[in-house]
């Protein structure tokens, strides 16, 4: 009787583990990010295997382009990308996507939805780098 009970004791914390495991399989984030004048909303997706992200201004969040980038299958180690919305060729959004998979080895889509000039870019990048830098496990 006793080990009948300490078996389901161990099924029910093996099943709470598990569980675990699978809500942390999906996390989601929300930051405003800052670089200059520059203001952005940056709104985070991690899956099992992949990330998704999307870049509005702080004042109206669009959907304007959306990109996917991956690793390609091994041995090869080039970057298989393209773009789901949005101008084609290189957009915004597949080159952000792009950059990000072949730094974290992962899937990632994206959707960069801002105006930035040849001043603005530099510093949004290292403010977007900077922040996934300091919160890696809400991206990888």
């Amino acid at each position: 009787m006793e080990s009948c009970a300490l078996t389901q004791q161990k099924d029910a914390g093996v099943a709470a583990e598990k569980q675990q495991v699978q809500m942390e399989l999906f996390t989601s984030h929300m930051a405003q990010l800052d670089a200059g004048t520059l203001q952005c909303t940056l709104r985070v997706l991690k899956m099992n295997g992949s990330t998704m992200i999307f870049l509005s201004g702080k004042e109206s969040e669009r959907l304007d382009e959306f990109a996917v980038a991956m690793p390609a299958r091994p041995p090869c180690k080039q970057i298989v990308a393209t773009t789901f919305m949005g101008s084609s060729g290189h957009s915004d959004s597949l080159v952000l996507a792009t950059k990000l998979s072949t730094r974290y080895g992962r899937q990632f889509y994206v959707s960069f939805n801002l105006a930035l000039d040849a001043m603005t870019r530099p510093l949004f990048e290292k403010a977007l780098v900077d922040y996934m830098q300091q919160n890696l496990k809400l991206f990888v």
